[in-house]
């Protein structure tokens, strides 16, 4: 009961966190804001750090709540602009969560080979199926301000491209559901490969 309370209390926090303090950085310090950051982060892996054997089955769902709502966070606010301060908390979340996505499909590709034709947990499923998600979102969205003329940061091209070694490692998984999302995933970098246009060839149309 004690661990169930403490879990729905951190959920109520991240959501005190979404709503009202990174809505507001500009009138928070910046310190307190990298802090927020990292805390979603490990927040994130919350779900997939190992339980003592005496944690009750029905505290899990709680656990990937919690790791899913600090995933959602960061998600929500990689893209965020309601004032002129808004830039830094977008960069922050969007080289936090970028980072984050590489780890899960990094230990992902790990864990499976290790566990030979044993399945790896429902939370870590539930996990890298949400991360796949969020990658594909996460193109999407860069395409969208490239199609609009919105300058995109060069280090969060540099980080998406370099997710996709990763995802290709993914290829070869055993469940059908992450594989789904994986070329859903994929399909999403063929507007990466499209050549940039020069400057004549601007100039002509």
């Amino acid at each position: 009961a004690v661990v169930s309370t403490q879990s729905t209390g951190d959920v109520k926090m991240i959501r005190l966190i979404q709503e009202e303090i990174l809505p507001r950085a500009s009138h928070t310090p910046p310190n307190f804001i990298t802090h927020v950051m990292t805390l979603l982060n490990r927040g994130s892996v919350h779900a997939t750090a190992p339980q003592p054997l005496t944690t009750a089955i029905n505290t899990l769902p709680l656990r990937e709540q919690f790791a899913k709502s600090c995933f959602e966070t960061l998600l929500q606010f990689s893209f965020y602009k309601a004032s002129s301060s808004s830039g830094e908390v977008s960069k922050l979340a969007l080289g936090t969560l970028l980072k984050r996505c590489q780890e899960v499909l990094q230990n992902y590709v790990k864990d499976e080979k290790l566990s030979g034709r044993c399945p790896l947990p429902r939370s870590r499923m539930a996990e890298i199926a949400f991360v796949m998600r969020a990658i594909t979102s996460l193109i999407g969205s860069l395409q969208a301000r490239r199609n609009h003329m919105t300058q995109v940061d060069v280090e969060v091209w540099d980080h998406v491209v370099l997710l996709y070694p990763y995802l290709i490692d993914c290829v070869t998984c055993n469940s059908h559901e992450v594989r789904e999302t994986l070329k859903e995933a994929l399909q999403q970098f063929k507007d990466l490969l499209v050549p940039p246009s020069l400057p004549s060839q601007q100039n002509e149309t």
